[in-house]
């Protein structure tokens, strides 16, 4: 009985060591989420083009903001992460073209140069003061995003964002199809996201907390983690179902085990009695 005991010893250690491999594989799974995805996220404006405006508040300084945040998360996801610009400049030097748009052809040049997955381009949107619709227009709010018409990928990426954009931001429900350059330029699933209305003035304070850009960008970071594995759904489903199969037959066989060791019979007093003679 002594060597049946020390063996139930050892066959314990054995399955909660096995157990612990089993949970350190499936955390490893769930925190990288994208690895081996290679995601430019592109903040828009920059240097002498500030983008929209409003006293005090340019739409270049959040776009930054927001860029900076998504790839600290989409880093944490396991992805690499390509930054269009990591301080206050534009990008025109950067292009070999001589055509008009210069920063704009720059910023896909980068993605052609990077090989990346995914472009992801974050504006902050305004509307313009028409006096006839003024009211109306500093009403208008909510995060957006767009795709290029061609784009079924892009349709696919922008409407997962817009999706996850939902679930923080009073946000329309619905991608929409957009002729932006960056979009129809583009080879891979690319997605323009408007984060917020700046001439919006409730919307424009929570623009410039990082609180709100926070949740802004893990809502954009979802988004790109649910495009990619829309199509792994099922793998996702089987690992849980799996991980929980295991447990449960590793305890079943604990049971099992440690049962025979123990019959009804017999108590642990008289296993130890028996064991000492």
């Amino acid at each position: 009985m002594r060597i049946l005991y020390f063996g139930k010893r050892h066959f314990i250690l054995f399955l909660l060591s096995a157990m612990l491999l089993l949970s350190t594989l499936y955390a490893h799974d769930a925190t990288h989420k994208l690895a081996d995805k290679i995601i430019v996220v592109d903040a828009s404006h920059g240097g002498i083009n500030p983008g929209a405006n409003r006293p005090g508040v340019l739409e270049k300084d959040i776009n930054l903001a927001i860029a900076l945040e998504l790839k600290n998360i989409l880093n944490q996801y396991g992805a690499k992460v390509v930054l269009s610009r990591q301080a206050d400049v534009e990008l025109s030097d950067e292009c070999d073209n001589e055509k008009v748009h210069r920063d704009l052809v720059a910023r896909v040049e980068m993605v052609e140069e990077s090989d990346a997955d995914l472009f992801v381009s974050i504006h902050a949107n305004a509307v313009a003061n028409a006096v006839a619709n003024a009211v109306a227009n500093a009403k208008r709010h909510g995060a957006e995003a767009f795709f290029s018409a061609k784009s079924e990928t892009g349709k696919a990426l922008a409407t997962s964002i817009q999706t996850a954009l939902c679930t923080v931001t009073q946000a329309s429900r619905t991608a929409k199809a957009a002729d932006y350059f960056v979009l129809r330029r583009n080879k891979i699933p690319a997605a323009l996201v408007e984060v917020g209305y700046i001439t919006n003035i409730e919307e424009r304070l929570l623009l410039q907390t990082p609180e709100y850009q926070r949740k802004i960008v893990e809502a954009i970071a979802q988004g790109i983690y649910q495009f990619f594995n829309k199509g792994n759904l099922q793998h996702t489903q089987s690992f849980d179902s799996k991980a929980r199969g295991i447990y449960r037959s590793a305890w079943l066989i604990a049971i099992e085990v440690l049962g025979s060791f123990c019959p009804p019979d017999k108590t642990a007093a008289s296993i130890a009695e028996s064991s000492a003679h």
